[in-house]
């Protein structure tokens, strides 16, 4: 284990993970869920409004940001669905929503984000080696991060329930941070707050681009963790696009490489 810090991304490289919010079925029950707090949703229209202040909050922030990739709270977006329902009934759970404080809006966003999480959910396991791979980073005295593109409504809760947390120095939740991979600001912003040298670091991830070449502009060391199944035709295109976007000081200096799973990954 050459390195002394690594960067992990979450989902598709610790978390076997797939959702689907596009079935008439999920929108059905998750405009039932509106219905049972006083908002009434047709479930197409659910959608349509869910989608469309999502493309308008991340526009807002893009622009607030300076950034292409701008990362909003999904939170904001729950909330201002409940408060702007075309329509309203007198019969929700904890009565007329508009009237509610700002604490029970709270618990209300988080419970309604479980629902909306958890019924989205396909597949939601570790990977087998993820437990492994962590435990034998810690017993070699590494220094452990997290830097997710995530919901951090969505994501906290899931590694408490995986047993993940205790393994993090730092966890960096993009809706946390206002902006996602392949965004290199968020990384610095990792790397400047622990005082980490790129030489002894390396960003361990499952996606090219987003992790890759995100870390190569960073002058970061990188390991694709190939569980998406690229080709090595497109392994070889990607690390050879992350390498020209190397810092000038970091020439030369910035290692690239792919394995099968996470074990390999870190011998």
């Amino acid at each position: 284990m050459k390195y002394k810090n690594y960067i992990f991304d979450l989902y598709a490289t610790l978390v076997d993970i797939h959702t689907n919010q596009n079935p008439a079925v999920f929108w059905r029950r998750i405009a039932a869920i509106m219905h049972s707090y006083g908002a009434v949703y047709k479930p197409s229209d659910l959608k349509k409004r869910y989608r469309s202040l999502i493309a308008a909050n991340e526009a807002r922030l893009s622009k607030e940001l300076g950034t292409e990739y701008p990362e909003i709270e999904l939170g904001d977006v729950f909330v201002e669905l409940l408060l702007s329902a075309p329509e309203y009934h007198t019969l929700g759970i904890w009565g007329d929503p508009h009237m509610w404080s700002e604490e029970v809006l709270e618990r209300w966003c988080s419970a309604f984000a479980n629902a909306f999480r958890v019924i989205s959910r396909i597949r939601f396991k570790l990977y087998p080696d993820t437990i492994r791979m962590l435990d034998k980073l810690k017993e070699e005295g590494k220094h452990i991060y997290l830097l997710s593109n995530a919901q951090s409504l969505f994501t906290r809760p899931e590694m408490e329930e995986l047993g993940l947390t205790r393994y993090f120095e730092d966890i960096f939740i993009s809706s946390e941070h206002h902006m996602k991979k392949p965004e290199p600001r968020f990384m610095r912003d990792l790397l400047e707050k622990h005082g980490l040298d790129p030489d002894e670091s390396v960003m361990v991830g499952n996606e090219i681009r987003s992790d890759i070449v995100m870390a190569a502009r960073c002058g970061v060391n990188g390991i694709l963790v190939n569980h998406d199944g690229y080709s090595e035709r497109e392994i070889e295109d990607g690390f050879a696009k992350a390498l020209e976007l190397v810092p000038d000081e970091r020439r030369g200096k910035v290692e690239l490489r792919a394995q099968d799973n996470l074990m390999c990954a870190i011998m």
